[in-house]
Order: structure tokens, then C-alpha cells, then sequence
């Protein structure tokens, strides 16, 4: 099974219309629009123009979701408590000429702010694409503190075997 599949597939299980959810890395909008179906309000964020353009017209006429051109980092700015879901779909935004990629130390302190404004019993999905330039390092930072902090890796999906295919990380904040 495809990783965005997987992904998707289990995202129908988390959510419902009374959630309010939050796309960390809109891309070209695949997630954003399917959150958009199963949550009630939904932000997305990302620090590319080109990406929030591309989101827009895959919304189309969605009146639930609100884009935010910005560096996920910055979600303190925009977002109170009480968040049931974030997806982080890390790497670059696909076929783009000259794409941002998402670097570790950024994602690590998005993800830390993440947790803090997760409701109990949130979660929040991660997608490593480890074999772009900077993603093995962003996966190892990562999953390094997950270990380190007692984080709840409640499921691992992996679609191959090879160190550079990409791998899923379901995480549950129990309380």
C-alpha cells in the first residue's frame, strides 16, 4: 500500500466534524482537502506561495479551511489549544521548480509546539521522505526525540524496505 494511502485510510478513523484539525505542510493540497471532508475547521500552513496557490484551487469553494502562507514554526502565532489532529507531510512540495524543504531543527521545534496545543487524546501524523537532501537528518532527529521524551509511537508504517522509502508515524498524546 502507497504511504499517502495508508495515511489516508487512517486519518478516516481520528477525526470527526466536531474536530478542528491542522495540515502542517498544505503541499499541493491532497491532505487538506481530505481533512477538509472529515473534520469541522481545518488550517493549513506552508511557507510556499506556490503551494498555497496549488491548495486554493484543490479546495475550491471548501469553506472549513484556512491557509496560512508561513513557516509551520510559526503556528504559536496563528493557533490556540485544543487541536485534534496534525499531519506533517515533510520533504518538498512536489514537481516544483525550486522547492522549500522542510529542515530538521525547523521541523523539530514545529513538532514540539505541535504537542503542546494537541487536545488529549490528539494526534498527530507524521510522513518522513528520507531520501531527499536533509531528510535522513530530519528523520533521525526526530524519531531520536521521540525516544528521548517517552513520545507515544502508537503505530510505524513503512510501504518498503530501503532506508530512503518513506515511513509514517501515528502518534497518540495520552494524558
Amino acid at each position: 500500500m502507497r504511504t499517502n494511502t495508508f495515511v489516508h485510510k487512517y486519518l478516516k478513523g481520528l477525526i470527526s466534524k466536531e474536530d478542528t484539525v491542522v495540515d502542517m505542510t498544505a503541499g499541493n493540497g491532497n491532505d487538506t482537502l481530505l481533512l477538509s471532508k472529515l473534520a469541522g475547521k481545518v488550517i493549513a500552513f506552508d511557507i510556499s506561495p506556490e503551494a498555497i496557490a496549488s491548495t486554493r484551487v484543490r479546495i475550491n469553494d471548501t469553506d472549513n479551511v484556512t491557509l496560512i502562507n508561513d513557516n509551520h514554526v510559526n503556528i504559536d502565532k496563528y493557533l490556540g489549544g485544543n487541536i485534534r489532529l496534525f499531519v506533517f507531510n515533510l520533504g518538498y512540495l512536489p514537481h516544483s521548480e525550486h522547492p522549500p524543504v522542510t529542515k530538521a531543527e525547523e521541523t523539530l521545534t514545529a513538532f514540539k509546539k505541535a504537542y503542546e496545543l494537541l487536545s488529549d487524546n490528539g494526534y498527530i501524523v507524521i510522513t518522513f521522505y528520507r531520501g531527499h537532501k536533509g531528510g535522513l537528518d530530519e528523520y533521525y532527529l526526530l524519531t531520536d526525540y521521540f525516544k528521548d521524551n517517552d513520545i507515544n509511537v502508537i503505530e510505524r508504517y513503512e510501504a518498503g524496505s530501503s532506508l530512503l522509502e518513506p515511513v509514517v508515524y501515528i502518534i497518540k498524546k495520552e494524558i
